[in-house]
């Protein structure tokens, strides 16, 4: 369904209509850029925090990145000590020791310094060979300094890693969340966002996820009761077919398919 949504392809026969216009008439940059998709394992590239979220539109200020990440309740974590933390990849190890070269030779002295200078860079050159993505400072974030209208604090520096590998799986959603959040759209896809998550994480991204529900429209993707019962209408699904739909309450209280699940979920 969210394939067909976001027309990575198209149905064979019937018709999804957005607004009473078949989704096929819109243009399909224009469709998409209205759409925002967050996954049970969001995409979390090997640069800054900040240029994560940047890259859900180029154009946004800093001010709009920073309601954003607070809206998707990130800035418990950016603005964290735990994220102030040096950069330990070669190459930001060897770009301090550049920086601190008077206070480390003051310390080592200069034959112990120009020695472990040596090696560092022997060390930078390896990751170099082996192909190991560097992330270069500046690489997303090209705006023009009139987009920078509000200072943002060092957190926001903090690169996440290959795979977003240094951030927890709920700090990665979050940021997902924030990333779509700046981007303003219209239809908000979430496609089994909390499953991956424990209940402590779960409760805080549903708390991010219901900020980012507000004056649009959202299609949510659930098997955890808990995210899903502030939702306006639940379709049942059974082998591919529509079994019930009704609110919340409703379909508990029918005493059909939902009413089960949730009876199972609770046990």
């Amino acid at each position: 369904m969210v394939n067909l949504l976001m027309r990575f392809y198209d149905v064979d026969f019937g018709a999804i209509f957005i607004d009473g216009v078949n989704i096929k008439k819109y243009n399909l940059h224009s469709l998409r850029k209205k759409i925002s998709l967050v996954m049970q394992e969001p995409s979390i590239f090997n640069y800054s925090i900040l240029e994560n979220v940047l890259y859900g539109n180029l154009n946004a200020k800093n001010s709009e990145i920073l309601e954003a990440t607070k809206t998707a309740n990130c800035l418990e974590f950016i603005e964290a000590e735990a994220l102030k933390g040096l950069d330990d990849s070669p190459r930001e190890l060897l770009k301090v020791m550049e920086e601190e070269k008077d206070s480390l030779v003051e310390l080592i002295g200069q034959a112990k310094y120009d020695e472990e200078l040596d090696v560092m860079k022997k060390v930078v050159e390896q990751e170099a060979k082996k192909g190991i993505f560097e992330a270069v400072e500046g690489a997303i974030d090209g705006r023009q300094e009139s987009l920078k209208d509000v200072a943002m604090v060092k957190g926001f520096g903090t690169q996440c890693g290959l795979k977003g590998g240094k951030l927890s799986g709920g700090q990665k959603q979050r940021v997902a969340i924030a990333r779509t959040i700046v981007r303003q759209p219209t239809i908000l896809l979430l496609d089994e966002a909390t499953s991956a998550l424990d209940e402590a994480n779960q409760k805080t991204v549903q708390a991010a996820i219901e900020s980012a529900m507000k004056n649009r429209t959202v299609v949510v993707i659930a098997h955890r009761m808990s995210t899903i019962e502030r939702c306006s209408k639940i379709y049942v699904l059974e082998h591919g077919r529509v079994a019930e739909e009704g609110s919340f309450n409703d379909l508990k209280q029918s005493g059909g398919k939902f009413a089960q699940l949730s009876a199972n979920k609770q046990r």
